[in-house]
Order: structure tokens, then C-alpha cells, then sequence
């Protein structure tokens, strides 16, 4: 019998090995064909914001929103009525709900409960470590090394102003950008600049025009994805081994002393 259930065994696995090698070869293939596919987001702002999504060559405005027709408003309003009519009937079952544990309650009286004892704030805080260093690590190498600033463009026309003012505003906005920007250059791969700020003495009011765009692979995104994936589970199992061997074992209850 014993000998039937370890061929049983070895069958199932050598079944779910040829069920997923394919699959896996298929997923392969298919991240394979995704990975060289850029994903963007594009920012602008000239007056008013601007933000579009642009996948290959594929280009989504998210911002400002187009108006919505006679049709789409009307789906929308019955959308929110139908939300708002859920949202009160489950307000209804939750108060029917605390109304019967509360008879319920003065019925019979529940047992107290006994107090599970707190981990301390040490183990909390051991068990937090790995995870901050795992989330330092993608954050790190997310924007260091695998976003890519395409285009940054900022340019700034100071106006409304004594010309002696304008011209001190303008050189205390050139120091903040001569900082910033070898700060922002160390974290990000940027590859096209152009600052521009200059007093207007003509203009009335300060003009802004600011341009950002940003971009990433989706291969080298499924490939950290897959990275950090199997770390984070690393690290979960780990918790999970060191809690179960840390966990004491049951007492047994004492054998009752026989009589002589």
C-alpha cells in the first residue's frame, strides 16, 4: 500500500511538470515579446495641467478630461445612485446586525475572554528589518537604474516686479536649480535638459512652462518584479520557520495518580 502511494506521488509530480513547462515556456515567450515595449507618462504645464500615458506608440490623455456627453452623464449619475442605494442597504443590514447581537448579549452573557499575550517591541521591529532593506533596494534601483528621464524642460519668465528685484529673484532661482539639479541627476538616468529662467521687465505676470517625461521598460519592470517576488518570499518563509521554531510546544496534562 505504501509502495502504491509514493507511485502516486512521483506520478502526480511528473504531471504537474509536463502541465507546467509549457505554460512557463509560454509565459517566457510572452514577456519576452512585452520586455522591449516602453511605458511613459508625459507632464506638462503651461496654464493648466496636462498628463498623458503613452505606451510604444500608443498615446492616452489622462488630463484634462475630455466633457462628458449627454449619454456618458447619465450613466454616471445612474452609476452613484446605484452605489448610494447599496451603500444604505448595507448600512441597514450592519444596524439590523448590532441590533440582535445586543439582544443577543443581554441573553447570554459571553465568556471573558482570556488576554493573548503581545510580542514586544523588539520582535516587531527584527521582523520589520529585512523588509525596509528589501523596500530600499527596489526603491533604489526602480528610479536609479531602471526609470529613465527622457525629457525635463523648465523654463521660467520672472515678471511684475522692481527690475532690481527681478534680477536678485532670478539669481536665487539659478542657486535652488544649481542644486537640485546634480541632486536629481545622482538619482535619475536624465537624458535631454533645458533650465531657462530670465527676467521679463515687459510682462505683467510670471509665466511657467515645465515639461516632464518619464520612461521605463516593461521587461526590466518583470524582471525586478520576479527579483524582489521571490526575495519577499524568501523572507516570508524565513518569519514563518523561525515563528513555528520559536513556538512552544503543547503541555500535556498530568496522569492522575493511581492508588495504592
Amino acid at each position: 500500500m505504501k509502495t502504491l502511494r509514493k507511485i502516486g506521488k512521483v506520478l502526480l509530480i511528473v504531471l504537474i511538470a509536463v502541465l507546467a513547462i509549457p505554460v512557463l515556456l509560454l509565459v517566457g515567450v510572452i514577456l519576452l515579446l512585452l520586455s522591449p515595449i516602453p511605458v511613459g507618462v508625459r507632464f506638462r504645464y503651461h496654464g493648466e495641467v496636462s498628463l498623458r500615458l503613452i505606451v510604444a506608440f500608443f498615446h492616452k490623455q489622462l488630463l484634462p478630461k475630455k466633457p462628458l456627453t449627454r449619454k456618458q452623464l447619465a450613466k454616471a449619475e445612474a452609476k452613484k445612485a446605484a452605489k448610494k442605494a447599496k451603500k444604505e442597504k448595507k448600512a441597514a443590514q450592519k444596524a439590523e446586525q448590532e441590533k440582535k447581537r445586543k439582544a443577543h448579549s443581554l441573553i447570554a452573557r459571553p465568556e471573558p475572554e482570556t488576554p493573548t499575550p503581545k510580542k514586544p517591541l523588539r520582535d516587531k521591529l527584527e521582523g520589520l528589518i529585512p523588509w525596509a532593506k528589501l523596500g530600499v533596494r527596489f526603491v533604489g534601483e526602480f528610479f536609479h537604474r531602471r526609470l529613465c528621464v527622457r525629457r525635463l524642460n523648465i523654463r521660467v519668465a520672472l515678471a511684475n516686479g522692481d527690475p532690481a528685484k527681478l534680477a536678485l529673484s532670478t539669481g536665487r532661482a539659478w542657486e535652488i536649480l544649481g542644486i537640485t539639479v546634480p541632486i536629481l541627476e545622482q538619482g535619475f538616468k536624465i537624458k535631454e535638459r533645458r533650465l531657462n529662467v530670465y527676467p521679463d521687465f515687459t510682462a505683467k505676470k510670471t509665466d511657467v512652462d515645465a515639461e516632464l517625461q518619464i520612461r521605463l521598460l516593461l521587461g526590466g519592470l518583470f524582471w525586478m518584479a520576479l527579483r524582489y517576488g521571490l526575495r519577499a518570499l524568501k523572507i516570508f518563509l524565513s518569519g514563518k520557520f523561525k515563528k513555528n521554531k520559536t513556538r512552544p510546544a503543547p503541555t500535556e496534562p498530568a496522569a492522575p495518580a493511581q492508588a495504592s
